[in-house]
């Protein structure tokens, strides 16, 4: 059944003028700000300025706090977004697990939820959004309910082509390919959706949210199930003509025996899975599940780990030197669905493999380990809406 909720107000369905855009984008990035220092910044009249932060603060999108006293004149009063100002859901689909997240205006999480299934179907994703979003709805007052401003949606693009590598029903799978994700999750939700690339999406979550805060420009390298990437230039998630920029997951490397294979056949989080596995033949599945899904640890299986980190590192290696090459991107961040310590040791690997490679012509980069793992993408999804809505990218 399709999720019920209030219809948006329309404090969320007007336009947005470019000052206004200004002075929110100004309180999102600085935080709490007296009107007249925001006159100064937008380079509006102080009774312009007065005027949009009045008008704002009616519609609920910001609030003032207590008036601060400095050494001449009247106190001043910082403005500062609402948190409850705007609401947006974001959703991660992945192949073993998606994720979905309540977001405020400021960019906290409000809420979170998790289902993990052996491989992701339409049907499944439409009633696990609309559930989930109806959990959301409930846990929040009549007013708040109006201001969800949209779902943004984080998916691999092509998913029919996993049906090799997930074991799924093939007409469960293909289903995808005449799938039009926009339209279906528009038409349950009743909100406005954004679709964008999973790793494109994790690449932006991670630059909002997480270690590459206040890094305007780097290569990003998501290693999940499979391996995709991102590219950000003056903080800007750039994508290109296609939406094919930082597809990291296309780019030749050579493989051990010789052959040049797209990066996605040779570094993957399915390959040790599928090794994993392998071991694993007669443990029950409770304890395979453990090992796979839940703990994450792996600790059972820590010499198939350490033969697939290291093969894995020299692969991603390859990648990264190719978006340094292009791009002249100075730090490429690497997270994934991996433990921690796995993935900590996995940068640790990569960035000693570049310093052995021939970088003649280039800047090595620095390699750094993301924070966010897998709800990065979620959390880039949910901000899509709020951008579109009332500020500028």
């Amino acid at each position: 059944m399709p999720t019920t909720l209030a219809p948006l107000s329309e404090v969320s369905t007007r336009n947005y003028s470019a000052n206004e855009r200004a002075i929110l984008n100004l309180l999102r990035l600085g935080g709490p700000t007296p009107s007249a220092e925001l006159a100064r910044l937008t380079g509006l009249s102080a009774q312009s300025a007065s005027v949009i932060t009045r008008g704002l603060e009616a519609e609920g999108l910001v609030r003032r706090g207590d008036p601060v006293k400095g050494r001449v004149g009247k106190p001043s009063t910082p403005i500062g977004l609402d948190p409850s100002g705007a609401f947006s859901v974001g959703l991660r689909l992945g192949r073993r697990q998606s994720d979905l997240v309540l977001m405020d205006f400021v960019g906290q999480v409000r809420s979170q939820i998790t289902t993990r299934h052996a491989y992701p179907t339409p049907e499944r994703t439409l009633a696990f959004v609309s559930d989930g979003i109806a959990q959301f709805a409930a846990r929040l007052t009549p007013d708040q309910q109006k201001r969800i401003v949209g779902l943004g949606v984080g998916m691999p693009f092509d998913l029919w082509s996993w049906l090799d590598r997930v074991g799924g029903q093939e007409h469960e799978m293909l289903a995808w390919k005449e799938f039009d994700a926009e339209a279906a999750l528009s038409e349950r939700t009743g909100l406005p959706v954004y679709v964008g690339n999973d790793s494109s999406l994790a690449c932006y979550g991670e630059h909002l949210f997480g270690a590459a805060t206040g890094t305007p420009d780097f290569g990003y390298i998501y290693l999940g199930a499979f391996v995709g990437g991102g590219v950000m230039l003056d903080s800007r998630l750039y994508s290109g003509p296609g939406g094919n920029a930082g597809a990291i997951a296309s780019i030749p490397v050579p493989r051990q025996d010789g052959k040049v294979v797209q990066l996605l056949e040779v570094a993957s989080g399915y390959e040790l899975e599928r090794r994993i596995d392998q071991r694993s033949k007669g443990a029950s599945k409770r304890i395979l599940d453990a090992a796979l899904h839940r703990d994450r640890s792996w600790q059972e299986f820590e010499d198939i780990c350490d033969q697939w980190l290291e093969e894995v590192a020299g692969y991603l290696a390859y990648g990264a030197i190719a978006l340094v090459a292009i791009l002249d991107v100075p730090a490429i961040i690497i997270d994934g669905s991996l433990p921690a310590a796995l993935r900590d040791r996995m940068v640790a690997a990569v960035a000693e493999r570049i310093g052995g490679l021939d970088t003649r012509g280039i800047s090595p980069p620095q390699v750094m380990a993301g924070r966010l793992g897998t709800t990065a993408c979620a959390l880039g999804a949910a901000y899509q809406p709020i951008v579109a809505r009332y500020l500028i990218e």
